[in-house]
C-alpha cells in the first residue's frame, strides 16, 4: 500500500470508525470487521453504511449452523447486504451458500469476489527430488466430522512406501509449517469447508502439489488437482487410487518446484485479491 489499479486506488489505514475515517473515500474495505452491532448502526446513523465492503472474514461464523440468530451480524445479514456496498466473499460456493440461507438471491450483486491470497515468498524452495516428505496430509475438521475418513485414507498410505506427515488445522506454529512446506512434494488438502484456505495458499507458495475436493481451491492445473471424490463419507479407496495415480505421474516427470512455487506466488499475491475487488465494484 498505496496501490493503483485501473480506477481504484487503495490506502492502508489502521482504523475505520464511524469517526475516524477518510471522508475523501469511496468505499471502506474492512476484510475482518471486528466491530459490534452499535458501531454498525453508527455508519447508518452517519448515512455511509452504503460505503462498507465487509469481509470476507465477515460471515460465516459455522459454515452448517449459519446464520446463527444469536450473532447480530448473521441474524441481520440480509439487511447489513442490502445497506452497504457488498459483502467480499472468496468463491461461487461460499456466496451461494450465505444467499441460500438467507433467501437473498435477490442480492447477488452485492457479493464482491475476492481471491484468498498470501504474499509469503520463500527466499529458498528445496528441489523436488531433496524433498524427505512425499504426502503432508492437512486436516481440518471444525464444521463436518470427517475424521473417520481421515483415518481410512491415511491408513491406506501409510500401507505405502510414502512417507506421510500429518498437519492438524489449530495445532501447528508457523514454523513448523514452513519447515514441513518445503520437505513436502504432495498436500491432501482435507478440510471441511473453507471458505478460504489462507494455509493451503502459503504451503503452495514453497513449491508442493496440491490435491482437494474443493474445486474453488484448485488454482491452476499444473499445480492443483481436484479430486471430488475426497468428500466421499463411506469409502476412501476411489479417492486414494486416484490420488496415487496423479503423484506417481507427475514424480516421473521430474518437477521443478521452483516454477511450481512461481506459478502459485503469483496468482496468491494479494495485489491480485485488490485487482478482483476493483473489478466487482466498477
Amino acid at each position: 500500500m498505496p496501490f493503483h489499479t485501473r480506477n481504484c486506488y487503495f490506502f492502508s489505514s489502521k482504523t475505520i470508525l464511524p469517526l475516524k475515517r477518510n471522508k475523501k473515500s469511496n468505499y471502506f474495505y474492512i476484510p475482518f470487521p471486528l466491530f459490534d452491532e452499535n458501531v454498525y448502526n453508527k455508519w447508518i446513523n452517519i448515512k455511509e453504511a452504503y460505503k462498507l465492503i465487509l469481509g470476507p472474514n465477515f460471515v460465516p461464523t459455522s459454515w452448517n449452523r449459519f446464520p446463527i440468530k444469536t450473532l447480530w451480524k448473521e441474524r441481520k445479514f440480509s439487511d447489513i447486504l442490502k445497506q452497504v456496498k457488498g459483502i467480499a466473499v472468496h468463491s461461487e460456493r461460499v456466496r451461494n451458500h450465505l444467499m441460500s440461507r438467507t433467501n437473498t438471491m435477490n442480492l447477488l450483486k452485492k457479493f464482491k469476489f475476492i481471491r484468498p491470497c498470501t504474499n509469503i515468498k520463500p527466499k529458498d524452495i528445496k528441489p523436488f527430488d531433496k524433498r524427505i516428505i512425499d504426502i503432508l496430509f492437512f486436516e481440518k475438521y471444525r464444521d463436518s466430522d470427517h475424521i473417520k475418513q481421515g483415518t481410512q485414507l491415511i491408513n491406506l498410505i501409510y500401507n505405502t512406501s510414502k512417507k506421510i506427515e500429518r498437519l492438524k488445522y489449530g495445532y501447528y506454529k508457523k514454523q513448523k509449517m514452513e519447515y514441513l512446506a518445503n520437505n513436502s512434494k504432495f498436500i491432501i488438502y482435507f478440510s471441511f469447508f473453507d471458505t478460504g484456505a489462507i494455509g493451503l495458499k502459503e504451503i503452495q507458495n514453497y513449491g508442493v502439489f496440491a490435491f482437494s475436493h474443493q474445486r474453488d481451491l484448485i488454482i491452476h492445473p499444473e499445480t492443483s488437482f481436484y479430486v471430488p471424490e475426497l468428500a466421499n463419507e463411506d469409502d476412501m479407496n476411489q479417492a486414494y487410487r486416484i490420488i496415487m495415480k496423479k503423484i506417481e505421474a507427475v514424480t516421473i516427470l521430474h518437477p521443478n518446484t521452483q516454477s511450481i512455487a512461481k506459478i502459485n506466488q503469483e496468482i496468491n499475491n494479494c495485489q491480485n485479491a485488490l485487482k478482483d475487488l476493483c473489478q466487482n465494484i466498477l
